[in-house]
């Protein structure tokens, strides 16, 4: 019932009292009490039918992967003897998730009824959200009132970084990250001597410890931890991108979620940052260690305010980088300030992108790309695809 409508009910009982009042009529007054008590009858009617009503809802799954979609089951039930005639029922999503079912629908209720709902819900974004919420509108049989009811029971959905396997192939031609093998490069720790042991002829004169050889009146070699020559060092940006766009953003972090795997994978010892407002580290070197990086990537958004390559150009100084050390830069767009600025660093990068729409783009692109500055596409290197 419109507001207008009960506007214009109430006038027209009103003025019935009136005329009844004034007249002595006895019919009006008949009139009156029928329609008083069937509204009051309405009125109860609709309470009974609140304190009546249940629902329970369960979903197929609580973690899922961006793009994956999840099916949510609504059970509904009027445990009373007394029918709901006119139920709406709206279903709350978050706007981040995407159904091709409606979330509106009119029902009937019969005496001790129970109506099933299925609902099939894409998770096209990553993060953690909370479905479940349902609102019930009830109305007596005339329509003369209506009752809300909120069900904010909330199940928690957890919506991860979809992880593909990576164009192999590619990524070992370029071979960024093969001299992290300790199987394949081991260098010497200098800093940290674990053992000093007589001299073996073949070891290294630049080894040998002179100060206790001195006393012991004979060579003495130190020894020192064998270790790789570094950890795989991983920048994600986290700037706000000039255009905002939730498909490419969930590509990159799909991306990074997918290299880092495939590094911890192969037992290579890594460090991702993120240029985020806390510039977030995370350590790993086991494939076990993937979850720790995954739940922060399920977290990340493009929010920070610092400018890639002002962020780049602080963590060379804080880390103070060597020079033979290799850096992976993940971003998903590039101006020319951020190419030049890269270009003058003296490490040897690859910075994975997307592929520029603009031709002038991709011809600075390739005007800068060297032996030590390398550029790699995103969408030529995985395929991946959300909700589809």
């Amino acid at each position: 019932m419109t507001k207008g409508f009960k506007r214009t009910l109430s006038v027209l009982l009103a003025f019935l009292l009136i005329v009844a009042v004034l007249s002595g009529g006895k019919t009006l007054y008949y009139f009156l009490f029928t329609t008083g008590i069937i509204w009051i009858g309405m009125i109860l009617m609709l309470n009974h039918n609140e304190r009546n009503l249940y629902i329970l809802y369960y979903t197929s799954d609580n973690t899922v992967q961006s793009g994956d979609a999840i099916n949510i089951d609504y059970k509904i039930s009027n445990t009373s003897f007394v029918p709901i005639l006119h139920a709406v029922i709206e279903f709350k999503l978050d706007k981040k998730m995407d159904t091709e079912s409606s979330l509106k629908e009119i029902a009937y209720f019969g005496n001790y009824h129970r109506i099933n709902f299925s609902k099939d819900i894409v998770c096209k974004y990553r993060g953690y959200y909370k479905v479940g919420k349902v609102k019930v509108e009830l109305y007596d049989p005339l329509l003369l009132g209506k009752r809300v009811i909120d069900f904010n029971k909330e199940i928690d959905i957890t919506v991860q970084p979809k992880v593909v396997p990576i164009r192999q192939k590619l990524l070992q031609s370029q071979d960024f990250y093969g001299t992290l093998k300790s199987n394949q490069h081991t260098l010497e720790d200098r800093t940290n001597i674990i053992n000093i042991r007589p001299y073996i002829p073949g070891d290294q004169l630049k080894n040998i410890h002179w100060k206790v050889s001195a006393k012991k009146d004979a060579l003495q070699t130190k020894e020192f931890e064998q270790t790789v020559s570094t950890k795989l060092m991983v920048l994600l940006d986290g700037s706000k991108p000039i255009n905002l766009d939730l498909d490419r953003e969930e590509k990159m972090v799909s991306f990074v979620a997918s290299l880092v795997k495939m590094i911890l994978d192969d037992q290579i010892d890594m460090k991702l940052i993120v240029n985020d407002n806390t510039a977030t580290v995370i350590d790993g070197g086991k494939a076990s260690d993937f979850y720790i990086f995954l739940d922060q990537l399920t977290n990340f958004e493009c929010l920070s305010d610092v400018p890639f390559e002002a962020f780049v150009h602080k963590f060379q100084q804080s880390e103070n980088t060597r020079t033979d050390q290799e850096l992976i830069l993940v971003t998903q767009e590039l101006d020319k300030a951020c190419i030049e600025s890269l270009s003058l660093l003296t490490q040897k990068i690859n910075v994975f992108t997307f592929m520029p729409k603009d031709q002038e783009e991709r011809a600075l692109i390739f005007k800068y790309q060297t032996r030590m500055l390398r550029f790699h596409y995103i969408d030529q290197i995985m395929d991946v695809t959300y909700g589809q």
